[in-house]
C-alpha cells in the first residue's frame, strides 16, 4: 500500500487531518506525520530530518506521497527526499494538493489499493469535488471553479446504466456491502434506483440507502455516476450486479416460515470451539438486544455532542472489527459499512447541530427510522436484516447512554444463542438461567469465554452463523468440553447426554462432602478464587474459596466511553470486600491493552500489542488514572484484607515507580483525614521472562509474587495462544515454563515472601501436583472448578507431588 506522510507547521493541525483522514476509511493505512519542532517558546515549524523519518517510517516498493502545508514544510520535504537513499528518491513524491481535502482522498485511494499517480491526481482533484459540493448547496463560487461545476453537470459527464438482478436473494446486506464497498471506490457521484418499484434515485454509497431499496431478484435498477470517473464506476458495478455479487444464482431461498428455514440444521449435529466444560440440554432462546431508553434533553454544546458520537462510533467499529477477524460471513463487514453511512452521518450532524438533539437522541431517531423502513419492505428476508440494523445501533447507543447491555432475564431456563457476546453481556448472566451459550462468532481465549467459565456456563463459540438460523425453543443439547451441538437430539442422544450431565454434576456438587485443600499428610493448601465483580464473589465463597486472589479490575473499565470514577469503583470495591470480610481480597491494577483494549483512552494501534503498552507499563503513564484507582482501593482497604498487585512487571524500576505513586496518594488521604490500611501488601504478576529471571530483586520490593502461567507461557515459548496455529506450544507443562515456575518460587524463599498462582495451569488436575511440589504457597483458580482442585489436593500427599515435579 502506498503510504501518505502529512507535513505541517503545526503538530497539532497534522494529528487532526490524519485522525480526521483515518476515520473516513475501514483499513489501516500507513501514515505519519512530520509536523511542529521542539522549541516550547515556539513550536511551528518543520523539520527535514523529522520529514525524512516519516517517509522511511511508512515506506514501501509501491511509494510514498507527502502532503504539504506552504513556505518552509516545502523546502523540508524537498530537502527530506535529497536525505534519503538513491533507490527511494524515486518513489516519494511531493503533491501541491491542499491539505487537508488532498489527505483525505489520498488516504481514501490508498485504502482502495490505488497507486501512486492515481492517488496524486486523486488529492489534486480534491479540490473540484468541494467547489462542486458548494455549488450544489447553492452557495456562490469561485470564478475558477465554475467552469469545474460546468463539466460536472454537462450531460458528457453523466453515465447511466439499466441491469437486472439475477442473484436469488436480491440486493440484500452482503450484496449491498459489496456494492457500496465498490461505489465508494469512485470519486463520482453515484446513485442507484429500483426502476420497478418507481422508486426515489439514492446515494449509492449508503449501505441502508441501498438496502432499503428493497431490490429483488429480477428487478430493474439503474446507476447513475457523475463525475470524471464514472465511466470507470459504471464498468464496475455493471460486472459486480452482472456476477450476482459473488453469490450462488441456484440457492434456495430462505422461507418466511421459521420451521423450513430451520430445516436443513435439524436432527443434526454442528460444532464449534469449546469456550467452557459442561454438559448442557435446554431449548434455544435467541438473544436480542432492546432498545435502551433515551430522555430527551436540550443540549448546551453541539459541538461536544458530536464529538461524542465520533467517539462513540469509533469504539463500535473497534468492537465489530474484532468480530470481523474471525467471521467469514460477511455479516459484520456489512456492520461496519453501516457505521460509515453517509446517510446517517449526515442526518446525525443536522439533528445534532440544527435540531438541537443530543448525539443519544439523534442516534435513536435514526435507528429507529431506519428499523421501520426495513419493517415496511414486502421481502420477508429483507425484513429479517432488520435485527443487523438494531444490533450496530444498539451498540452505539449503550456507548453513548454509558450502560452494559440490559440485563438477559429469560423467559424460562435455555441456552442463549447470539452472534456473540461481549465480557460485561456474559458477566450479567445467571447460570440458573442461562443453562449454556452458544455463538456463532467468537474465540475461546476471549475474556467473555474466561467469565463464561468462570460462572460455570458451558459454551460453545465460533460456531458460524447456521446456528443462528435456528427457530426459538428449538431442543439443543451442547458439550462445552467438545465443541458439539445437537439440534433437537433423540432419546439415544439425550440418554448418554444426561447420564455425562449427572457425572459433571457428581464432581461440581463433592464441595458439599467437606472436602477442604488438605493433602494426605496434612498440608493446608490456600485456595483463592479470580473474579471480575460483585456478582461471582459471593459464588466463589459458596464453592468453597478462601478469598479472592486476583480481581481483574480491567473490566470496570471496558464497555464505555470513560474510565470510572473513583466514588464507582470505590463501590465495587467495598461490596467485593464486604462478601470477603475477613479473607484476602488481591485486587490486580488496570490490565488492558493486548486483547483488552479501551477505545476512550485513543491508544495508538499496535502492531504486536501483547508485546506493546499495557500493564503497568500503561497505567504509569496514565498517572492520573492509576492514582483515582489507587485512592479507591485504599478507601476500601479500612477493615478489610486488601492487596494490591501490578501488572505485566518486568522491571524493578516500574514497580518503584508504581509504589512511589501509592506513597503520593497515601499521602494525600492523609492530609484529607481519609482513613485507609497504611500496611496495605503490594504485589506483582510474574507473567514476562524477566520478571522471572529478576524474580530474587524483585522479591525484594513486594510481598508476595503470582504467576500468571498464561501470559508466562505464551511468552516463553514465544507463541500466541490465541493464533490455533501455534497455541499448542504456549504449554505452562513445558519443561522450559515448570523451570521458570521453579526459579520464581526458589526467589520467592529465599526472600521470604509468598509465591501464588492465578493461571489456567492452577485449576487443572494434571498440573496442581506439580506446581505444590514446586513449592507453590497458593492457588488461585475460577470457582466452578474450586471442588475439582479440592478433590485433586485432598487425595495427594505432598511427598508425592514433590516427586512428581522432580521427575
Amino acid at each position: 500500500m502506498v503510504g501518505i506522510v502529512i507535513v505541517s507547521h503545526s503538530a497539532k493541525l497534522a494529528e487532526g487531518v490524519q485522525e480526521l483522514a483515518t476515520q473516513m476509511v475501514s483499513v489501516t493505512v500507513p501514515i505519519s506525520t512530520a509536523a511542529g519542532i521542539d522549541d516550547p517558546e515556539n513550536p511551528f515549524g518543520t523539520d527535514a530530518m523529522q520529514v525524512q523519518e516519516a517517509i522511511m517510517s511508512v515506506y514501501s516498493d509501491d511509494g510514498v506521497v507527502v502532503l504539504m502545508d506552504l513556505g518552509s514544510a516545502v523546502l523540508s520535504a524537498e530537502m527530506a527526499i535529497e536525505l534519503l537513499p538513491e533507490q527511494m528518491k524515486s518513489k516519494v513524491k511531493l503533491c501541491s494538493a491542499p491539505l487537508v481535502e488532498g489527505t483525505l482522498a489520498a488516504v481514501v485511494q490508498a485504502a482502495a489499493g490505488a497507486k501512486i499517480d492515481r492517488i496524486i491526481a486523486e488529492a489534486l482533484a480534491a479540490i473540484k469535488i468541494k467547489a462542486f459540493q458548494l455549488s450544489e448547496a447553492d452557495i456562490d463560487i469561485k470564478e475558477d471553479s465554475k467552469d469545474i461545476e460546468k463539466i460536472a453537470k454537462s450531460p458528457e459527464k453523466i453515465e447511466k446504466i439499466r441491469l437486472s438482478v439475477t442473484n436469488t436473494l436480491g440486493i440484500h446486506a452482503r450484496p449491498a456491502a459489496k456494492f457500496v464497498t465498490k461505489a465508494a471506490q469512485f470519486q463520482s457521484q453515484i446513485t442507484l434506483e429500483n426502476l420497478t418499484k418507481k422508486s426515489d434515485l439514492v446515494n449509492a454509497k449508503s449501505i441502508n440507502q441501498v438496502i432499503t431499496l428493497g431490490v429483488l431478484r429480477g428487478d430493474e435498477i439503474e446507476i447513475t455516476a457523475v463525475g470524471e470517473d464514472g465511466r470507470s464506476a459504471i464498468e464496475a458495478l455493471q460486472q459486480l450486479v452482472e456476477d450476482s455479487f459473488g453469490e450462488d444464482k441456484e440457492i434456495e431461498k430462505p422461507k418466511s416460515d421459521s420451521k423450513e428455514a430451520s430445516s436443513d440444521v435439524s436432527s443434526s449435529s454442528i460444532a464449534g470451539f469449546p469456550a467452557s466444560p459442561g454438559i448442557a440440554i435446554g431449548s434455544v432462546i435467541p438473544y436480542q438486544p432492546l432498545i435502551p431508553e433515551v430522555v430527551a434533553q436540550k443540549i448546551e454544546n453541539s459541538q461536544q455532542e458530536w464529538e461524542n458520537l465520533q467517539l462513540a462510533i469509533q469504539t463500535a467499529k473497534g468492537e465489530i472489527e474484532k468480530l470481523a477477524s474471525t467471521d467469514d460471513t460477511g455479516i459484520f463487514e456489512a456492520h461496519l459499512l453501516f457505521l460509515e453511512d453517509p446517510a446517517w452521518i449526515d442526518r446525525a450532524r443536522k439533528l445534532i447541530f440544527e435540531s438541537n438533539y443530543s448525539a443519544a437522541v439523534a442516534w435513536k431517531l435514526i435507528i429507529e427510522d431506519t428499523i421501520a423502513a426495513y419493517q415496511s419492505l414486502e421481502d420477508p428476508y429483507l425484513q429479517n436484516r432488520v435485527t443487523d440494523v438494531t444490533d450496530v445501533g444498539m451498540r452505539v447507543l449503550r456507548l453513548l447512554l454509558g450502560v452494559d447491555r440490559p440485563s438477559i432475564d429469560l423467559p424460562q431456563p435455555g441456552i442463549l444463542v447470539a452472534y456473540d457476546l461481549t465480557p460485561s453481556e456474559v458477566s450479567q448472566l445467571k447460570s440458573e438461567q442461562v443453562l449454556g451459550i452458544c455463538t456463532a462468532t467468537g474465540s475461546p481465549t476471549a475474556h467473555s469465554s474466561l467469565i463464561a467459565n468462570m460462572k460455570g456456563i458451558p459454551a460453545i463459540v465460533g460456531i458460524g452463523s447456521q446456528i443462528l438460523q435456528i427457530r426459538p425453543n428449538t431442543p439443543i443439547a451442547i458439550d462445552g468440553s467438545t465443541g458439539q451441538v445437537w439440534i433437537e437430539p433423540n432419546q439415544e442422544q439425550l440418554g448418554e447426554l444426561e447420564a455425562r450431565q449427572n457425572q459433571f454434576q457428581q464432581l461440581e456438587s463433592s464441595r458439599e462432602w467437606d472436602l477442604e485443600p488438605i493433602t494426605t499428610d496434612g498440608y493446608q493448601i490456600s485456595l483463592m478464587a479470580n473474579i471480575i465483580g460483585v456478582s461471582d464473589a459471593q459464588y466463589a465463597i459458596d464453592c468453597g474459596a478462601s478469598g479472592v486472589g486476583l480481581l481483574r479490575t480491567e473490566f470496570l473499565y471496558l464497555d464505555r466511553l470513560s474510565p470510572p470514577s473513583e466514588e464507582e469503583q470505590l463501590e465495587i470495591y467495598q461490596a467485593i470486600a464486604e462478601i470477603m470480610d475477613t479473607r484476602p481480597l488481591t485486587i490486580r491494577t488496570l490490565d488492558i491493552g493486548g486483547d483488552k483494549p479501551v477505545p476512550y483512552l485513543k491508544l495508538a494501534k499496535e502492531t504486536n500489542p501483547f508485546l506493546g503498552w499495557r500493564g503497568i507499563r500503561q497505567s504509569l503513564e496514565f498517572h492520573e488514572m492509576l492514582k483515582t484507582q489507587f485512592r479507591a482501593i485504599l478507601r476500601a482497604s479500612v477493615g478489610h484484607k486488601i492487596e494490591i498487585m501490578f501488572p505485566m512487571v518486568s522491571s524493578v524500576h516500574e514497580v518503584r515507580a508504581a509504589k512511589v505513586i501509592l506513597a503520593e496518594v497515601e499521602r494525600e488521604l492523609s492530609e484529607a483525614g481519609i482513613e485507609f490500611n497504611q500496611e496495605i501488601p503490594v504485589g506483582i504478576m510474574v507473567e514476562v521472562p524477566a520478571a522471572a529471571i529478576m524474580a530474587h530483586q524483585l522479591g525484594g520490593e513486594v510481598s508476595f509474587f503470582s504467576i500468571g502461567t498464561n501470559d508466562l507461557s505464551q511468552y516463553i515459548m514465544a507463541a500466541d495462544r490465541t493464533n490455533p496455529k501455534v497455541a499448542s506450544l504456549a504449554d505452562g507443562f513445558e519443561p522450559a515454563v515448570l523451570r521458570t515456575i521453579q526459579q520464581t518460587v526458589v526467589a520467592g524463599r529465599v526472600r521470604g515472601i509468598s509465591v501464588r498462582v492465578c493461571g489456567q495451569m492452577a485449576s487443572d488436575p494434571a498440573a496442581i501436583p506439580i506446581l505444590l511440589g514446586l513449592g507453590v504457597d497458593e492457588l488461585s483458580v475460577n470457582p466452578p472448578a474450586m471442588s475439582a482442585v479440592m478433590a485433586t489436593i485432598s487425595s495427594l500427599s505432598m511427598t508425592e507431588a514433590e516427586a512428581i515435579a522432580t521427575e
